[in-house]
C-alpha cells in the first residue's frame, strides 16, 4: 500500500507503521535491499522536496524496480526504528 507521509526531519521520520526511524547506513547495495524488501520490509521513496512516499506489501517491489532503473543515480539507505524495524529508503537528487 502507497502512502504519503511527513517530510523526514533531523535524520528521522515516522512512517505509516506509527514507527520513527532513523538513519543507520546511508548507502546500501542491491542484493541488501532486496534481501530487506524479500523480509517484508517498507520501501520509502524520498523525492525533491523532502517528500516520502510509503510502499509495503505489493507496492514496495515496484518502488524499487522505479529506483534501480532510473536513468539518474539514486542512492538508498538503511533506516530503523528503536524496536529493530527496517525501512529501505532510495533518494533521488534533487
Amino acid at each position: 500500500m502507497r502512502r504519503d507521509l511527513a517530510n523526514a526531519r533531523m535524520g528521522q521520520f515516522v512512517g505509516a507503521d506509527g514507527r520513527t526511524y532513523s538513519l543507520r547506513a546511508s548507502r546500501i547495495e542491491g542484493p541488501e535491499i532486496e534481501d530487506l524488501i524479500e523480509a517484508g520490509w517498507p520501501v520509502v521513496t524520498y523525492v525533491a522536496g523532502g517528500r516520502l512516499l510509503w510502499h509495503d506489501e505489493d507496492d514496495a517491489w515496484p518502488a524499487w524496480a522505479d529506483a534501480r532503473t532510473a536513468p539518474e543515480t539514486v542512492t538508498s539507505g538503511r533506516w530503523e526504528s528503536a524496536d529493530g524495524a527496517l525501512a529501505v529508503v532510495p533518494v533521488w537528487p534533487e
